[in-house]
């Protein structure tokens, strides 16, 4: 095989989206495959992951991987050499692999490396900030487990704890119920015990009920619009605070499932934020974090410039059609 290729991967807790390009930014072939977080799926099953995604794309470009960028859910920031290590015992080397979170791959997709701010708001929250110096500043990022605000699982089990209310009678009446038990497939409320408790219902499978608690906030219905727009106003000022760190930066980008759905989610945050910030900039990313990966090779690499950013955007967009 010939040398040459750039692999970007945006690896999410449940699915991953792969992309080979050539130095110049002209993209070759796509590959997805399944979430990149070790700390939901453990480190071999991951590795084993990205490395046939790497392979099913050398495969179709004829050619061996020159340098690989990660965007992984599980890191707050560029990996150690520790967790490097762990991923480079098998087919990929050190040399090829850079291991970055996948806050600061969607952030490359807005910033292209100039200080800036992404949030993002998917299964999980995080928020990352570029600084003049590029330090990384992050908050949020919690997990699932300690609370990631306006994540769809933080989300999802905010509107199961509004039917646990209902149930209780210590809360208001709310459609979140009926949809809820169709969600899960379950004719009561206790019922949602057995299922929620089973060891196979995973973390994404709880997150996936946020997508009603959004629909009816979006519709106006009364308790869902509560919770989404209470998660969005935390967000808000998680990233208000975060700017504090470096005042010079104002330019906020917002990337992920609830804010790509939601414009109530995008406006309360967009308001709550200006309330508090209002030199705020904010926008949508130019480039998915996969790209954004891709764009962090070419500027490691020296081979970023208008030009090359401008043929990834168009034979990208040529290649997904």
């Amino acid at each position: 095989m010939k040398r040459g290729i750039f692999i970007g991967i945006d690896g999410g807790g449940t699915h991953s989206t792969a992309v080979a390009a050539w130095p110049d930014g002209r993209t070759a072939a796509v590959a997805y495959g399944g979430g990149l977080n070790f700390h939901n799926d453990g480190v071999e099953k991951v590795r084993l992951r990205l490395e046939e995604m790497v392979e099913e794309l050398c495969e179709k470009c004829g050619a061996s991987a020159e340098k690989v960028c990660v965007g992984m859910s599980a890191l707050d920031g560029p990996a150690d050499d520790a967790t490097l290590a762990l991923f480079t015992s098998g087919k990929l080397s050190a040399e090829q692999l850079d291991l970055q979170s996948d806050a600061y791959v969607a952030l490359m997709g807005l910033t292209r490396g100039e200080p800036g701010m992404i949030v993002i708001c998917g299964t999980g929250s995080m928020l990352l900030l570029l600084d003049e110096e590029n330090h990384q500043l992050v908050s949020g990022g919690w997990g699932y487990l300690l609370g990631d605000a306006g994540s769809g699982y933080t989300l999802a089990r905010e509107g199961l704890l509004a039917v646990i209310d209902e149930a209780d009678g210590v809360g208001s009446a709310t459609p979140l119920t009926a949809k809820a038990l169709e969600y899960f497939g379950v004719t009561h409320a206790r019922a949602l015990i057995d299922v929620v408790y089973a060891p196979d219902c995973t973390p994404d499978r709880i997150a996936g009920f946020a997508r009603y608690v959004v629909a009816l906030a979006e519709e106006g219905e009364t308790v869902a619009g509560e919770i989404l727009a209470r998660n969005m106003r935390k967000l808000a000022a998680q990233a208000a605070q975060l700017f504090k760190k470096a005042p010079s930066t104002c330019l906020a980008g917002l990337y992920g499932g609830i804010f790509a759905h939601s414009a109530m989610a995008r406006s309360v945050f967009g308001s709550a934020l200006m309330e508090r910030m209002p030199q705020a900039q904010i926008c949508l990313p130019d480039y998915q974090p996969e790209l954004g990966a891709i764009i962090h090779l070419m500027r490691r690499e020296g081979s970023l410039c208008k030009e090359s950013l401008a043929l990834l955007k168009n034979t990208y967009e040529e290649i997904r059609r």
